[in-house]
């Protein structure tokens, strides 16, 4: 006759290398997502849109503009997953700040969309800009202007402070957690306060979007993303 409590000895490390699989999959995931988010982001850059004459150049390169959005709206899907696959993880470490890291990213996600509606609106009032007789132009530099303004605050202030506050919750449970080795995570804390305040600079008109200072301020944050998707595509989560 089995002695039955010998049982859950046998099932129970069945079960943590079953739960550390599922969580090494999952980490292998989100590293190929946070990647693709920053390619994404990489493709969603529109010269056209960011030149003095946007309101000519947007609709003389119509398709770069389209694909611009195209990947700026994929790039708020990514954001999603990433959060959405990290908030069971997260949650055991701390579930209120893993409920702030979730609703500041689902925040950034909107954020992009709202900013990827605004990029097709600037075009569409480019179309319209290039027919139009010369005496109504002023009426549309107006709106574009309006229109670039909303843009420029929302995809470089708004959306990046919702982002960078997502990512200081999230590295701040991974200090707790220990799932990444700590240098990674301090460095995603400070990368996230530079960002936050390279954004926090351009609310209050002290550097332009397009300038040494802004660039700098996100080195860090760029090149931990780099090594933070690398890590979980070959190292995974500590166990």
């Amino acid at each position: 006759m089995t002695d039955t409590k010998f049982v859950p000895e046998i099932i129970e490390p069945k079960k943590r290398r079953a739960n550390m699989d599922n969580i090494s999959c999952k980490a292998r995931l989100i590293g190929g997502l946070v990647l693709a988010a920053l390619l994404a982001g990489i493709f969603s850059i529109v010269p056209a849109i960011d030149s003095a004459d946007y309101l000519s150049e947007a609709a003389k390169n119509s398709s770069q503009t389209m694909m611009g959005a195209l990947f700026q709206f994929l790039m708020a899907l990514f954001y999603l997953a990433i959060a959405v696959l990290l908030f069971p993880i997260l949650e055991k470490f701390g579930k209120s700040l893993a409920i702030g890291f979730l609703a500041l990213r689902i925040l950034a996600a909107t954020l992009v969309v709202f900013g990827t509606i605004l990029l097709s609106s600037i075009l569409a009032l480019s179309q319209q800009y290039i027919q139009s007789p010369p005496q109504n132009l002023h009426m549309f530099e107006v709106i574009g202007a309006t229109l670039k303004a909303a843009r420029d605050s929302t995809n470089h202030v708004y959306m990046i402070l919702a982002l960078c506050s997502a990512n200081a919750l999230m590295f701040i449970l991974f200090v707790k957690s220990r799932l990444l080795p700590l240098w990674i995570s301090l460095w995603g804390l400070t990368g996230a306060v530079f960002t936050g305040i390279a954004s926090i600079l351009i609310l209050f008109q002290v550097v332009d979007v397009i300038s040494v200072q802004y660039l700098a301020l996100n080195v860090p944050a760029a090149l931990l993303e780099i090594v933070f998707a690398v890590w979980l595509l070959v190292k995974g989560f500590k166990a």
